[in-house]
Order: structure tokens, then sequence, then C-alpha cells
């Protein structure tokens, strides 16, 4: 029993760390480090435009919507941060997109950043769809969120020339990982985890390819 009950314990903190380190906020960073490390034309973008766009990322992108949160809390449009609701989880994304909004003007006033900005509008274009699906239906956004890295990697590697082969295959095993630490948790059902990643994937493929 005591071995079933550790083994349990263990199962569990792994599959909430992997749940927070891969969490939905935390991606526009890591698609912001593999696009100015993976081999393609984009290592020719200054450094000083790259350490730009990382710090306009983390503030809109992480930073200020978190800092929302006990705002939309006191405000009754949340009744808590784990956001199961699936109405309730519209409005930390509209705030994203709100600040989105904002860190694409900001973009937009520095030379060398129009990949970033693409990525903002097609983050934008996919939040609002998320938000819509998420009035009829819950889907997972943690799945939703690293199948868009996927797509932006296959992107990355048919359009631009980038060594993409580790990175794609890593993310892949990953999106397996995270995809069984929220059936673990039973945070949602198969088909709202294997839609949510085909919906990022899919989505994100087809606005950068074309």
């Amino acid at each position: 029993m005591r071995i079933h009950v550790h083994t349990f314990s263990v199962f569990h903190w792994l599959a909430r760390t992997l749940s927070v380190v891969l969490h939905p906020v935390l991606m526009p960073v890591y698609i912001l480090y593999l696009l100015f490390h993976i081999p393609s034309w984009f290592l020719l973008i200054p450094e000083g435009v790259k350490w730009y766009c990382y710090l306009v990322t983390l503030f809109m992108l992480l930073l200020l919507p978190l800092a929302c949160l006990p705002l939309l809390r006191h405000l009754r449009f949340i009744k808590d941060y784990h956001l199961d609701n699936k109405q309730e989880r519209i409005y930390p994304v509209l705030t994203v997109v709100v600040f989105a909004f904002l860190g694409f003007w900001l973009l937009g006033r520095v030379a060398y950043t129009d990949i970033v900005q693409q990525l903002y509008l097609v983050m934008i274009v996919l939040l609002s769809l998320f938000s819509v699906i998420t009035l009829r239906w819950k889907i997972s956004m943690h799945m939703t969120a690293i199948g868009g890295v996927c797509g932006f990697l296959l992107v990355l590697g048919l359009k631009y020339s980038g060594d993409v082969r580790s990175s794609f295959m890593t993310m892949l095993v990953l999106a397996g990982l995270l995809a069984s630490s929220r059936l673990y948790l039973k945070k949602h059902t198969p088909l709202q985890v294997y839609l949510g990643f085909l919906f990022g994937a899919v989505f994100v493929t087809a606005m950068l390819l074309y």
C-alpha cells in the first residue's frame, strides 16, 4: 500500500510539474527561443532586436496577463485560478488577446521584427477562435498551445530552411507526455486533448505557410 501511494504521489507530482512547465502562457517565450536559436535565416536578426522581442513578450503575454488574474477574480469573472469551468477561461484568454495587440504595436516600432509580428497575429486569431470554441465545448488549452509550437517548427523547417529535426521530435515527445499528464490529472477527456493538439498544429501551420 505504501509503495502504491508513493508511486501515485510521484506520478501526480510529475504530471502537475509538466503542466506548469509547459503551460500555455510560457509557449510564446519558448517559440521565441526556438526562432532565435535554431539554424535558419532568423539567426541574422540583431541581438538587440531579439532581446527587445523577449522583453515585449514577457511583459505583454506573461507578466501583465498573470497580473490581471487577481482583478478578474475580484470582479468575479473567475472563481479561482484553476479555470476548470470552460466559460471562465474566456476572460483570461481575451485579456491575453488585448495585450497581444499592444505587443504587436510595440514590435512594429522596431526593424527586423516582421516574423515575430506575424506570430503575434497568428496567436491573436488562434486565441479568438479558441474562445469561440470554448463557448460551446471545452478543449485543452495546453494541447492547443503545444500543438501550435509543433506547427511553428514545421513551418520553420519547410518555409525558412530551419534545421528543426531534433527540436520537432523533442516537442512531439513533450506533447505526448503533456497529453498523458492532462489525462492523468483528469483535466480533459481524450477527445479534448487530441482535438486541442490538432487544432493548434493545423491552424498555425496553415496560417504561417500561406
